[in-house]
This record gives C-alpha cells, sequence and structure tokens, in this order.
C-alpha cells in the first residue's frame, strides 16, 4: 500500500509532510516497522534493512473513534495510538510494513489484539524483571524470535556484520541525542527545552512520533 489515505487533503501541512516522507521511502523499496516502546531492539529492524519508527501518540484527537472498540477507562496514550490506526491519521503506522509491540500492560497486550487485525504484528513479551538469569534468557529468546520473524516477514538474513553496522549507528546515535540534550544544562542554555521540542527542531526527529 503506498497511495496517500483519501482524507490527505484534510491534514495540516505538518502532517501532509510526514505522509509524504514516509511514502518516498516506500515508493524507493524501504520496509517499514512501527515500534511502540523504548524496548523494540531498533538495531534488529535496522539489520534487517527496514526503517523503524515510534508510534506513540502525543494528541486525543483520535480517541473518540478508538474507544468504540476499547473500553473508555483505558489510559489516553493506549486509545489514540489506536484511534491514528483506526483513522489513517498518523502516517507513520499507515505505512507501516509491520508492528511489533511489547507487553509493558494489559491495555496494551488487548489494542495489540485489534492492531493484529490491521497490520501485521509482533509481540514480545517483556520480563517483568531484570533481577537474575532466568529473565535475560526469556528476553534473549524474545530478539532471536523476532529476528526471525523479520527474515520471514522481509525475506532476508540478518547477519552478525548488518547487527553490528545497526548497533555501531544506534550508539553514535545515542552519544549525539546525549551531547544535544546536554546544552540544556548549561547557564544561560543556548536551547531551551521546550525550544527543543518546537519546530524546526522536531522535523530533525519527525519518525518518532506522530503530532
Amino acid at each position: 500500500m503506498n497511495e496517500l489515505p483519501k482524507i490527505f487533503n484534510e491534514f495540516n501541512e505538518a502532517r501532509q509532510k510526514g505522509f509524504v516522507d514516509v511514502k518516498n521511502l516506500k515508493d524507493e523499496g524501504k520496509k517499514i516497522v512501527g515500534t511502540y516502546c523504548t524496548y523494540s531492539p531498533w538495531e534488529l529492524i535496522m539489520a534487517a534493512g527496514a526503517i523503524p519508527i515510534s508510534l506513540c501518540s502525543m494528541s486525543d484527537e483520535p480517541i473518540s473513534e478508538a474507544e468504540k472498540h476499547l473500553p473508555k477507562n483505558l489510559c489516553p496514550l493506549i486509545k489514540a495510538s489506536y484511534g491514528f490506526a483506526l483513522t489513517d491519521k498518523c502516517p507513520y503506522f499507515y505505512f507501516s510494513d509491520m508492528i511489533v509491540g511489547e507487553t509493558t500492560c494489559d491495555g496494551k497486550k488487548k489494542m495489540y489484539e485489534y492492531l493484529g487485525q490491521i497490520k501485521p504484528m509482533h509481540v514480545m513479551q517483556l520480563p517483568q524483571t531484570n533481577k537474575g538469569e532466568a529473565p535475560f534468557n526469556s528476553w534473549k529468546s524474545e530478539m532471536i524470535l523476532f529476528k526471525q520473524r523479520l527474515e520471514s516477514e522481509f525475506g532476508v538474513e540478518i547477519t552478525k556484520e548488518k547487527l553490528k553496522e545497526a548497533i555501531n549507528l544506534r550508539n553514535r546515535e545515542r552519544k549525539a541525542l546525549i551531547g544535544f540534550y546536554e546544552l540544556g544544562k548549561t547557564c544561560p542554555p543556548p536551547v531551551t527545552g521546550t525550544e527543543m521540542r518546537e519546530p524546526p527542531m522536531t522535523e530533525v526527529t519527525s519518525f518518532y512520533c506522530c503530532q
């Protein structure tokens, strides 16, 4: 599905740009994997030749649509995330070839069941503690299962070399972000936390959220 949604002309300029940017990637043959939590192993996705994009929502715009399916007492984040999936208003979910989520809460588990009816869905079983060897082995097994799912879904092989390249790139990105946010500690700061979240700076990280 590389076509823009029928309601594209109803969106503001910023959201239209998001749709066009991701559509261009799809037109180039890129695969998109939508993620919901920071536990998602972006390195594996990148090693599979796909582009990971965060889908967590910061707007309550589609909540009313989500409440037609989900209990109203679920948290707004879950309802907004599912609402964007239902309404084709999130460019990153709309163009995703696959969605990955983790069992961080019961509400998200239920949402993943519904999302699986819309897109190919992979759910990683998150250990409830980081203490001991058993949780480590459990999460390692989840990583292996996700690797196999990516390879099967996209017809690729995730080699050690590709994985090392992806890990190195992600580590460089993390270091760059740390350096950027450290600017807020200087007195006076050259850029404030509020300014970091405003355009044009948010355009640099436009693939990380639904505006």
